[in-house]
């Protein structure tokens, strides 16, 4: 097992929350730290904030170190009017080289 990095797109809607999941279960056998470049993910839709909601505890359950990359206030903000809070989801801005 090792670190796996994933990039998540710009949204998480139910027309695109299959090939999201499929990703994101894969990792659960493939890496012990996970980071989750969400620096491009804006929008979520109910379907979608499940699925991160989902996605975090099960991570919780299986002891399994989630480090979220580039967290924007609109993700934050569109989870939160679903009623959804992550705790390992904060706001943070990805450095990059100059």
């Amino acid at each position: 097992m090792s670190d796996q990095t994933i990039k998540l797109d710009s949204e998480i809607t139910i027309r695109n929350i299959q090939p999201v999941f499929t990703q994101l279960c894969e990792l659960f056998t493939q890496a012990e730290i996970l980071h989750i470049d969400a620096s491009q993910l804006s929008r979520v839709d109910t379907a979608g904030a499940q699925l991160l909601h989902l996605f975090s505890k099960t991570c919780d359950a299986r002891s399994l170190k989630v480090d979220w990359l580039g967290c924007q206030d609109d993700l934050l903000e569109s989870l939160g009017e679903l009623g959804i809070s992550l705790p390992h989801l904060k706001v943070d801005t990805l450095e990059e080289d100059t």
